[in-house]
């Protein structure tokens, strides 16, 4: 954890700092875009990595509909993209358990009921328990959940109104240690819920280091 700790320290330096994306050089480029134009969100992937095919990334979210805070109670999914550097990756390794790192983004509307709860420890805790009360409260519920390790958790403001929480930290998935870099924001005026998370186990994080801390800091919302 120490080495994902040094990680952290720069993944989260420029996922802070919300910049811009910038443009590739010359020669062919490292990095596509993923875009909601609708939604005013857009961040890049390797363009080596694939894009998962819609019949899984169904299957997945149906899974995370199921272990969201947000739930499908949140709101309806308005749209979402997952790439892997894998190829056909199953749907139980979009959102956990991967060998090779995999990036989830979504929108989602929120609902009046969500928009009365949302809060930057709520956006914390949107998949997995993270903060010590909710940790707690898994814990009394049952649910075995072990491993857990936070590099870092901060917030993220920006002049046009965006806000939400920026986090790295571990689970153990499979008995072995899971990475999870998780971005959560919502815009102005509370309509959307803005998800990115990328995850692998803890060897493949550290190994493509370079890559996730560019999909991370390209994570663009636009506030309105």
């Amino acid at each position: 954890m120490r080495q994902l700790r040094r990680t952290a320290a720069a993944l989260a330096a420029t996922a802070a700092a919300m910049t811009a994306i910038g443009l590739a050089g010359c020669g062919a480029p490292a990095y596509s875009y993923a875009a909601d134009h609708h939604d005013h969100v857009v961040f890049e992937v390797p363009a080596a990595w694939q894009q998962v095919d819609t019949r899984s990334l169904a299957d997945a979210q149906f899974v995370l509909l199921s272990r969201s805070a947000a739930g499908p109670l949140g709101g309806r999914l308005a749209w979402s993209r997952a790439y892997a550097a894998a190829v056909n990756p199953p749907p139980s390794a979009l959102l956990s358990g991967s060998q090779e790192p995999v990036v989830y983004a979504s929108v989602q509307n929120i609902s009046d009921a969500l928009r009365a709860q949302l809060s930057f420890n709520y956006m914390r805790d949107l998949l997995f328990p993270v903060t010590s009360g909710d940790r707690q409260q898994a814990a009394l519920a049952g649910v075995r959940l072990t491993g857990f390790s936070l590099a870092f958790s901060h917030t993220i403001t920006t002049k046009d109104g965006v806000r939400g929480i920026n986090e790295l930290f571990e689970y153990n998935i499979n008995g072995l240690p899971d990475a999870f870099d998780q971005t959560v924001l919502t815009n102005s005026s509370t309509t959307k819920l803005y998800l990115l998370l990328v995850q692998c186990y803890r060897n493949c994080f550290l190994s493509h280091e370079a890559q996730i801390k560019q999909i991370v800091s390209s994570f663009y919302v636009r506030g309105f």
